[in-house]
């Protein structure tokens, strides 16, 4: 069963702390992999709600399930509590668990700041930033070297529809209009497209439906993502440099 909404646009004219396009150059990194799948880590029935199916906290739910990914491949997984969750998600929003007030969503930036500044579940990101999110290419790199990127849908109501009868999203005309903004994280990708985790379960779609449904996506720089003896991400990418460059921009 789909559960709520509850992204908010980020305010007007308002950038990451780091653009990665700007430094992530295609020409410079060569050509992505073909594909890359790390969702299978973690079992099916593991990924969880995390209360996005009964209040707005779908941003929040989204940082619990990169936890878990980046956690299950670099060391011991870690399925968050769901009461850090929320205690995240009332942080940010002044949302009241006890009588539902305030219970109004949370843009990305805002979010990741927070995550940024106090952590959530005991964890927190080094930095994050921007990803261009209307090239294909750079989406790849991304979620390749990153281990995920943090995503902004206005999510149709065809969606909707297709993950309630348990199908990958698809294009479809006409396609029922703006259900809701939506947060989801997508860990892998194939030639075809790509898959994220969304309301305890992972579900795909093809490019064509990214490229239309996707208006923001970041990907985030976090210690749990890195061998600490190497250096190196799951896939082999030195971060010394980029952490470099983020200690300049500090």
């Amino acid at each position: 069963m789909s559960g709520k909404y509850g992204l908010k646009p980020r305010p007007l004219g308002l950038k990451g702390p780091l653009q990665f396009f700007h430094f992530l150059k295609v020409d410079d990194l060569g050509a992505p992999p073909e594909k890359v799948y790390r969702e299978y880590k973690i079992p099916a029935d593991a990924w969880g709600m995390f209360r996005n199916d009964s209040i707005s906290d779908c941003t929040c739910a989204a940082i619990a399930h990169m936890l878990m990914l980046v956690t299950a491949h670099t060391g011991k997984l870690l399925i968050p509590d769901e009461g850090d969750i929320i205690k995240a998600y009332s942080a940010i929003t002044g949302y009241d668990p006890a009588t539902g007030a305030n219970d109004n969503g949370a843009d990305l930036p805002t979010v990741l700041n927070y995550w940024r500044d106090t952590g959530v579940a005991g964890h927190k990101i080094v930095q994050w930033g921007d990803v261009d999110h209307t090239s294909i290419d750079m989406q790849k790199h991304a979620i390749d070297i990153f281990g995920a990127t943090d995503d902004a849908l206005a999510f149709p109501i065809s969606a909707e529809r297709q993950f309630d009868a348990g199908a990958d999203f698809a294009l479809v005309n006409p396609d029922g209009g703006n259900a809701g903004g939506h947060c989801v994280p997508r860990f892998g990708y194939g030639s075809v497209g790509a898959t994220c985790v969304t309301w305890a379960r992972t579900v795909g779609g093809p490019w064509d439906w990214w490229m239309k449904y996707l208006f923001e996506s970041t990907a985030v720089i976090t210690q749990d993502w890195i061998n600490q003896a190497s250096g190196l991400t799951p896939g082999g990418f030195k971060m010394d440099a980029l952490l470099t460059v983020i200690k300049e921009l500090a």
